[in-house]
């Protein structure tokens, strides 16, 4: 980047992140890198050099100079990624979406020889439209400054930029004549804006004022010059032909070729403009002017997903339609590039077959992280780039790829022939999972293999300065088990916590997994694992990091402990006997309740903290009402009905939500089941009243006017000893009938499961045969449940039932009339099929219930 272009930089107050009406003055790459410096480690201000050599082309050296060090490289970006990678492989310290440890010493660790350090990958993207809705709309100028140092630091080269989208719209509708009053109407929150950017709804969790379109776009024009200032290049929004649904009915524009796309989830989505018409060359022209006003600069990158989830081609020739976009694209920006999202069958063949191979890149979207060999598309040599999709709707839950990622340069090398130009992360949460953003951004620099239990110690140390032999425990145990998922699901396996109360439930959300690929003994060793490193040694809850992991682990046993609890509160409520009931019902609660204290103690899981956010972006008292409800129903229902589809999709574990918006719903479940129980109410009367009770508390809880605390409430460790003291021996308990379990069954080995029950039958009654699936790509379906004295049918329970994701009537009933006529076994026979396959694995749980 040449003087020029940083001093206009500066002259907008981007320079030192001062006022827009700071006096201009040189700003040369050397200084702008010292800026992160200053900002990010200010013990280190005046001990780093850094010099621009424009021979070094990519690569970066680092050297001692007695008390500092010194940085060369040929652009400005790579002297700040160089900073980063000595601060983490020198220094040993830590910076992350979830606490930094960032103090270094009066004299600055000290390489033992000049290094050289290149990164083998040509490009590393932070981003997709679901990340800037799930994880950062309401972030201010504060927050994004840190996040730039902080992307800029790890060695990001690209990211995509969608702040000031509002502003860039109402621009480019106001030129073309279209009502402003329902510009605004078409303009969404955004908490929703990425769906939007993508074609899916509009003006959803509006109107926006006046007011707030300028901030963002004031903000959106901060993000790309701090962007642009770093070296690393901001992606823009391009015109690929979105116009409001109404469109065509509320202007005057001849020879357009509409096309109307449709529903997307019950929203009218936006509708497109045939690219190959007449018109679409002066809208593209009147885009990427707005563009160029808002965000001060042309734009080198633009990305536009056509059909996104969903649409209609109508009668748009797609390949053409591709032509005319990048046309229009790089008339406005000369060489640009236009950035695809690989996903759902998008880039089509048709849409790939239209584009220019060295102006196109393809983010290749990848939510398999099982430790196998990676795949990725044929886009017909069109460079791309392999992404990590961890996280899907911001939800908390452990979740990530260390196994796959320790050795992701060996799998890379089998897909050279596909173009792979470089990484991307495009998780819709970030702000979760640092162990597995650490390896991953490890990644940016060596294609080499890591070795798992060293990386994790030199990760111990890192973030936390030291390296117990506790903490390293829990994270071995972390690595192999719930960081190293069995095959494809999005992202963790949800807590049943946050889902929508039913015996049968397996996870909260619809497209989530409900695979439980590790056990409950595995996090909670780790858990306590972690605990014993904290008292041992309580100097490490004064780090942020420690504290964050410490609740997160924490949480997590919590978490997941819930799911057994409910088969502890089934088996009572299927035996009749309500004061069993109740007692496991308390049980089920109080690990909700417990839930919400540990959470309570650090910023990351407050709603508060969310909340808080979302109403700085509000002036007016209308504004921050507005804010507030988007802030919680994104969360919550997401859509303003229920139920639906994408009710709790974007669920999270956060002091404030847990105790006000999921517990009362597992207290009305279960409260409503107690009539059943008592033959108060029918299963389908008690069923129907909590079902309406429920819709109607879910969308009244995102209108209540409640402002959650930003304080933190307890001692971190202190809380956790006391839910660890409190909950251990239930903890043991749920671990040891987990072990136990069931009769383990693979329909890979036949469809007749059969299974011997001598041991579990010790007069006559009434018994029940759960089949429940755990693992494998196909649902079971069953036919049919017998039971077998020898060769002699007793007893039988035929209806059909299924078990995979979700449950359906999976619990078949056996009234033993009689009890051993003879000596012969006692044999139950399950007759079942796979749902498309026979990739099925699961247990039979029998028990006695009368």
């Amino acid at each position: 980047m040449n003087t020029q272009t940083l001093a206009m930089l500066a002259t907008m107050g981007l320079g030192t992140g001062v006022a827009m009406c700071a006096p201009a003055k040189i700003v040369t790459p050397e200084s702008v890198a010292q800026g992160v410096v200053t900002r990010m480690t200010p013990r280190a201000k005046g001990l780093v050099t850094f010099k621009i050599k424009k021979d070094l082309a990519d690569k970066i050296e680092i050297e001692g100079t007695g008390k500092g060090i010194a940085i060369y490289a040929s652009d400005v970006r790579r002297l700040v990624s160089g900073y980063g990678w000595y601060l983490k492989n020198v220094a040993n310290v830590h910076f992350s979406w979830n606490g930094n440890r960032l103090h270094l010493p009066e004299q600055l660790p000290q390489p033992e020889s000049k290094l050289t350090i290149e990164s083998p990958w040509k490009m590393t993207f932070a981003y997709n439209y679901c990340t800037l809705s799930y994880t950062a709309p309401f972030w201010d100028w504060k927050r994004w400054q840190r996040e730039i140092d902080f992307l800029a630091l790890s060695g990001f080269s690209h990211a995509l930029v969608t702040a000031g989208l509002e502003k860039v719209w109402q621009e480019f509708l106001i030129k073309q004549k279209y009502p402003k009053d329902k510009i605004f109407k078409f303009i969404p929150n955004p908490a929703f804006a990425a769906w939007w950017n993508m074609g899916n709804l509009e003006g959803y969790g509006g109107p926006l004022s006046q007011q707030q379109i300028d901030y963002f776009a004031k903000l959106g024009k901060h993000i790309v010059a701090r962007m642009t200032q770093l070296g690393m290049t901001p992606v823009l929004q391009g015109y690929v032909g979105f116009i409001p649904a109404d469109f065509k009915d509320s202007t005057k524009i001849n020879d357009l070729n509409v096309v109307p796309q449709g529903k997307w989830c019950g929203f009218v989505r936006p509708a497109v403009v045939d690219p190959t018409c007449p018109a679409f060359e002066k809208l593209a022209q009147d885009w990427y002017q707005s563009i160029e006003k808002v965000y001060g600069i042309k734009g080198k990158m633009f990305g536009g997903d056509l059909f996104h989830e969903g649409g209609s081609k109508g009668n748009i020739n797609v390949s053409d339609a591709a032509t005319a976009v990048q046309e229009q694209m790089m008339k406005a920006a000369p060489d640009s590039t236009w950035v695809l999202q690989a996903w759902h069958g998008n880039p089509s063949v048709e849409l790939l077959k239209g584009v220019k191979k060295e102006n196109t890149l393809v983010l290749n979207l990848t939510k398999n992280l099982s430790d196998r060999a990676i795949s990725i598309r044929d886009f017909a040599d069109i460079p791309c780039l392999w992404c990590e999709l961890a996280n899907f709707g911001g939800n908390t839950g452990m979740y990530g790829g260390l196994p796959l990622l320790s050795k992701l340069g060996t799998y890379m090398e089998k897909h050279k022939s596909k173009n792979v130009i470089g990484l991307g992360t495009l998780s819709e949460g970030l702000e979760i999972n640092p162990l597995h953003y650490a390896m991953f951004t490890d990644r940016f620099w060596t294609t080499e293999n890591f070795d798992m239990d060293a990386w994790l110690e030199k990760y111990a140390k890192q973030r936390y300065g030291v390296a117990p032999a506790e903490v390293l425990t829990a994270l071995k145990i972390l690595a192999n088990t719930v960081y190293n998922p069995v095959r494809q699901q999005e992202g963790c396996t949800e807590s049943i916590i946050c889902g929508r109360p039913d015996w049968s439930i397996r996870k909260a959300s619809t497209w989530a997994s409900g695979e439980r690929y590790f056990e409950l003994q595995d996090v909670t060793k780790a858990a306590q694992s972690y605990l014993k490193a904290a008292q041992a040694n309580p100097e490490l809850c004064k780090l942020e990091t420690f504290r964050y992991d410490l609740v997160d682990v924490v949480r997590q046993v919590l978490a997941d402990a819930a799911y057994y609890q409910l088969q502890e509160v089934k088996a009572a409520f299927d035996n009749g006997k309500e004061s069993a009931y109740k007692q496991e019902v308390s049980k089920f609660l109080e690990l909700i309740k417990d839930l919400d204290a540990i959470l309570s103690t650090d910023t990351q899981f407050l709603l508060g903290t969310w909340q808080a956010r979302a109403l700085a972006v509000g002036k007016s008292s209308n504004d921050k009402k507005l804010m507030s409800i988007a802030s919680k129903r994104l969360i919550t229902t997401w859509i303003d009905k229920a139920p639906a589809n994408l009710n709790d999709y974007s669920n999270r574990q956060w002091a404030g939500l847990v105790a006000d918006f999921y517990l009362p719903r597992w207290e009305k479940f279960f409260a409503t089941q107690l009539l059943v129980l008592n033959k108060s109410k029918s299963a389908d009367e008690a069923k129907k009243s909590f079902l309406e009770q429920t819709a109607k508390a879910e969308l009244a809880f995102a209108e209540d006017s409640k402002v959650y605390p930003t304080k933190l409430n307890g001692n971190t460790l202190k809380v956790a000893t006391q839910i660890w003291n409190k909950q251990k021996a239930l903890l043991k308990k749920l671990c040891a009938s987990q072990t136990a379990g069931g009769q383990k069954w693979d329909l890979k080995q036949g469809t007749t499961l059969s299974f011997d029950v001598t041991d579990n039958i010790d007069k006559a009654g009434t018994y029940t045969a759960t089949i429940q699936w755990k693992s494998g790509a196909n649902a079971v379906k069953i036919q049919s449940v017998k039971l077998f004295e020898g060769d002699k049918e007793v007893a039988s329970d035929v209806h059909e039932g299924r078990s995979g994701q979700t449950n359906s009537q999976n619990v078949y009933t056996l009234k033993l009339d009689k009890y051993r006529t003879n000596l012969d076994a006692y044999t139950l026979k399950v007759e079942a099929s796979g749902d498309g396959g026979n990739n099925s694995q699961g247990e039979m749980i029998f028990e006695k219930v009368k």
